[in-house]
């Protein structure tokens, strides 16, 4: 059994995609930030009976933010902060939330569903990509969308990976030269420059409440055929007017691969 706990690996982030966090037309940073301390206020203001959760559904239906990316995938009104700080999402309805009380089956999914679900990162991520992704980023907005997106994550591993001779040793990533490469690249899932402004999320596009793998129209749209970093480029939403446009996101990703493994080369026995 796998012992590393993707949804909750650590005292600093947290994963809630499964829970609809990112499942809105604007899923920015700010926005959703602002909508789980709604949430966390609210629900900690309540008591613990039915009467309250019906009233904090009530209100929380509210607060919905514009229009859902996929219809069919349920935006949980009990995801807020966890932790004091607040640097964790998680579910407010858990035991380890509510002094071991297990409130789980005042949710849509209930106790049994919301236990057992593991996202497919659990599967196809090897144990060096988990722990790659654990190690090389502190909070839980960046986390939530990497950890969920296997091909941004094993694609440029596996570049990586090739390139040195070996796979490499996630412990290394500790270090403070190799993690703010690491988060660099991360952070191209929230700044990127050449993000598609339609329907998108990652490599899925939205339409009439349907969601379809996107592909980049290479030969088609600027005459070329094709990138070495399709599979990234895809993860990132990417959407290219010209060829330029497209060498220099090329340059972007393969600055970042070299970077990583320079300093990789300089710390590995």
């Amino acid at each position: 059994m796998d012992s590393i706990h993707l949804c909750q690996p650590d005292n600093q982030k947290s994963c809630g995609a499964c829970c609809g966090l990112y499942n809105w037309d604007d899923h920015s940073r700010d926005i959703l930030e602002a909508l789980l301390h709604k949430r966390t206020d609210l629900f900690q203001s309540l008591e613990i009976d039915s009467e309250s959760f019906n009233l904090y559904k009530t209100e929380m239906s509210g607060l919905s933010l514009q229009s859902k990316l996929f219809e069919t995938i349920y935006n949980c009104e009990f995801l807020g902060f966890v932790d004091e700080k607040r640097k964790r999402v998680g579910c407010l309805l858990h035991p380890l939330v509510n002094n071991g009380k297990d409130l789980r089956d005042n949710s849509f999914y209930g106790k049994e569903l919301c236990a057992s679900h593991e996202c497919p990162s659990y599967t196809y991520l090897t144990q060096e990509e988990k722990k790659a992704v654990i190690y090389g980023t502190d909070e839980w907005y960046t986390y939530g969308l990497v950890i969920t997106d296997i091909d941004f994550v094993k694609e440029y591993f596996k570049i990586i990976n090739n390139t040195i001779g070996e796979t490499i040793k996630p412990e290394i990533i500790k270090r403070p030269e190799l993690k703010s490469v690491l988060s660099d690249y991360f952070r191209l899932k929230q700044d990127w420059e050449f993000k598609s402004k339609s329907r998108r999320f990652g490599k899925y596009y939205f339409s009439y409440s349907e969601y379809h793998i996107a592909k980049l129209a290479y030969q088609k749209e600027l005459g070329v055929k094709g990138s070495p970093f399709d599979k990234i480029l895809v993860s990132l939403a990417s959407e290219f007017h010209s060829t330029d446009e497209l060498r220099k996101a090329e340059g972007i990703i393969q600055a970042s691969i070299d970077r990583f493994v320079e300093r990789y080369r300089t710390f590995s026995p």
